[in-house]
């Protein structure tokens, strides 16, 4: 009974987003990638780098104004370094892209004359390299492997389908918060709906590359939107 109010209130406040903003960015996003799947291959590596190149900008602005910078320019550099390596040698070319990406951030911070926070700085620009652009790398591999189509629109719609079924049943019904201290806005309800809804599109999706059976859809999907409420 404790928990109830503090949960009505992150009710409110999710109901409170701006789901027409928020739906109108997922439709272009989602247009943008269908354009990219049935151009070649270079097309997927273009729009996965810039998006990644923007969220590294933003997210370096927001972490300067924290007073915990990263080095954005290698972050910028180390993208078009992986993701082109990636894209020409597979996944050999994105362990090279990872490493470069260390090694990069190690040479910027010997070029700071003024080195302050050495070890925070190479560690967060490392971690935000590997993390955004080391997993988002992987949809080029996806891209180059068989039915490649209906691997990324399996990976990305479970990933969708399951956030989006959470915010509706978690801001609904949602009452047992999942972990209040990291994200206080999840629910153990809407993470159930979640599943269910990214279990739903791998059972759906995942049988069309005509040699998966709807359980194994299924239960890539559940992998999937594990994944992604992880991440």
């Amino acid at each position: 009974p404790s928990t109830t109010p503090h949960v009505t209130s992150d009710v409110t406040q999710r109901k409170g987003r701006d789901l027409v903003a928020a739906t109108a960015v997922g439709v272009a996003l989602a247009g943008l990638l269908a354009t990219a799947l049935v151009l070649p291959p270079w097309a997927l590596t273009v729009l996965v780098g810039l998006l990644l190149i923007a969220a590294h900008v933003e997210l370096g602005s927001v972490l300067g104004g924290l007073d915990r910078p990263v080095h954005t320019d290698v972050l910028v550099a180390a993208t078009v370094v992986l993701l082109t390596a990636t894209h020409l040698a597979g996944a050999g070319g994105q362990a090279a892209g990872l490493a470069a990406l260390t090694v990069l951030a190690l040479l910027r911070s010997l070029a700071d004359r003024a080195r302050r926070d050495v070890l925070g700085t190479v560690a967060r620009t490392v971690l935000l390299g590997a993390w955004l652009g080391g997993l988002a790398s992987f949809a080029l591999l996806l891209r180059a492997g068989d039915a490649p189509i209906v691997a990324l629109s399996m990976v990305l719609g479970a990933a969708a389908a399951g956030d989006i079924a959470a915010y509706f049943v978690g801001s609904r019904i949602g009452r047992r918060p999942l972990a209040p201290t990291v994200s206080p806005n999840k629910t153990w309800e809407g993470v159930v709906g979640g599943l269910v809804a990214a279990a739903a599109v791998g059972a759906a999706v995942l049988p069309l590359d005509g040699s998966s059976s709807v359980l194994r859809g299924a239960s890539i999907g559940i992998a999937v939107g594990v994944a992604a409420l992880l991440g």
